[in-house]
């Protein structure tokens, strides 16, 4: 046996106080009553007739309002086996994790920016599937298409601009890693979230996002950093602090190059967003863009469903209540039930 609402009990409380109160201000009377009147003359003088169905009245009172308090608190007991179908989206987010994601022109730098922004957006999601790739100079999928949030947060702990041994970025390999990865899916709306500052070096990501929006992929970019960019700072195995050099000597500035971004989200069929400094507006793209899509089935399981049976004591608090108020009515001997009936008998006879 289980309760709905097990915090009702409590109010099991009220019916004991009053109970208590009751006793009190009858011994409190008696007693007032015995100070007056000799004891062996109070049934002489005090009408006593009424004080046992007082006494019945409000134990009938107080067993009503017992059973009432224990249907509010929903019993439950026995079960029946039910499918429970989870209906949702199938994301995935692809992270920049080059070198110019340690760029600290967003705090406390681009990439852990991104890693604090997904746990929130964990949190306003419910039942869609979300998968997570990371790209440099190429791209690997770290965690497959899953409702398991733990284990994607698990594998976003994880991830680091020394994951991929390749240098360099490719959004292009990130969009390819994607359309492999929604194969192994459902039938359902497709989301690629790329998450970057839109620096690449090689391949034609645009051409890739105009492949992917033919296979039902829908693509969205987020911009991350500043236009003026900035230094990049990284640090050796000893934990000295560095500029990032190129190959000539130069200090590395990364800047957030929108255009392109815009004609992959364009050629992907969706919308580009420029990320601030606060948030990177993945709440807002999946309130005015994704939650309205329709949702397909990404789960099933059979899970046990309690039955209610807050019916019986609200039953006998009803039954109570009648009774009580029946205790009230006086009848007269000739109108009793009883007699009534033995008239109905000898009618009939």
């Amino acid at each position: 046996m289980s309760w709905a609402y097990p915090y009702h009990l409590f109010l099991l409380l009220i019916p004991f106080l009053l109970s208590w109160f009751f006793l009190w201000v009858n011994r409190r009377s008696r007693a007032d009553l015995e100070n007056l009147v000799d004891k062996g003359l109070i049934p002489k003088v005090v009408d006593l007739s009424g004080r046992m169905v007082r006494r019945r009245q409000a134990i009938l009172r107080l067993s009503a309002l017992v059973f009432l308090i224990l249907a509010l608190s929903g019993p439950r007991w026995g079960y029946r086996w039910q499918e429970a179908k989870h209906y949702g989206l199938e994301i995935i987010f692809a992270v920049d994790t080059s070198n110019s994601m340690l760029a600290t022109d967003i705090k406390p730098n681009r990439l852990e920016k991104v890693k604090l922004d997904l746990k929130d957006f964990l949190r306003i999601i419910r039942d869609d599937k979300v998968g997570l790739i990371a790209f440099s100079g190429a791209g690997f999928l770290q965690c497959p298409l899953t409702i398991d949030y733990n284990a994607f947060s698990s594998t976003l702990d994880a991830i680091n601009t020394g994951i991929i041994p390749r240098g360099g970025t490719a959004i292009g390999e990130a969009i390819a890693v994607a359309r492999k990865a929604f194969q192994a899916g459902d039938a359902g709306e497709k989301i690629l979230i790329i998450i970057t500052d839109g620096e690449n070096h090689e391949g034609d990501p645009v051409a890739q996002a105009r492949e992917a929006a033919k296979e039902g992929i829908t693509i969205h970019t987020i911009g991350i950093g500043s236009p003026e960019g900035e230094l990049i700072i990284i640090r050796d195995q000893f934990g000295n602090s560095a500029y990032l050099k190129d190959n000539q000597g130069n200090v590395v500035k990364s800047a957030l190059n929108e255009r392109i971004l815009r004609e992959i989200a364009q050629a992907g069929q969706g919308t580009y967003i420029r990320a601030g400094g606060f948030s990177l507006g993945l709440e807002e793209l999946y309130r005015t863009r994704l939650a309205g899509l329709t949702k397909t089935e990404t789960s099933s399981r059979w899970r046990k469903n309690y039955v209610e049976r807050y019916q019986l004591p609200l039953f006998l608090a009803i039954l109570m209540i009648g009774v009580e108020f029946m205790i009230g009515i006086r009848v007269k001997p000739e109108r009793s039930l009883f007699n009534l009936f033995k008239k109905f008998i000898k009618s009939s006879a």
